[in-house]
C-alpha cells in the first residue's frame, strides 16, 4: 500500500495510531511510510498496513510502544513493522538519516 502526498514535506494532520492525540506526518519511502510527530509518542515511522494492524494491539502494547519511541536518542527514530514470517508488529530503534 502507499500512502501519497503532494511532496516529502507535506504535513498532514491525524490523530496518533499509538496514543489517538492529535499528531502530524509526512510520508516518507517514497510514500510507503508514515512519518509521525506527536507530542506524547515523539517521531516513529510506520507503514499503513501495519498502522491498520495497530487496532489489534491491546491499550498497555500501544503503551510500550509510545515509550519505545521516546526512548529513542536524539539521532535515532522508532520503525515499526509487521514481521513478514510471523505477523507480528515489532520495532527497533534506527538512524533517523534514514528517514528524512
Amino acid at each position: 500500500m502507499y500512502f501519497s502526498t503532494d511532496n516529502h514535506t507535506t504535513e498532514n494532520k491525524q490523530n496518533c495510531p499509538l496514543c489517538e492525540r492529535p499528531a502530524r506526518f509526512i510520508g516518507v519511502d517514497f510514500g510507503r511510510k508514515k512519518k509521525f510527530s506527536c507530542p506524547n509518542c515523539k517521531v516513529f515511522v510506520i507503514s499503513p498496513d501495519t498502522e491498520k494492524n495497530l487496532s489489534k494491539l491491546s491499550r498497555k502494547q500501544k503503551d510500550e510502544l509510545s515509550k519505545k519511541s521516546s526512548q529513542c536518542d536524539n539521532e535515532t527514530i522508532l520503525l515499526i513493522w509487521l514481521a513478514e514470517d510471523t505477523k507480528e508488529i515489532t520495532s527497533e530503534c534506527e538512524p533517523e538519516s534514514n528517514w528524512r
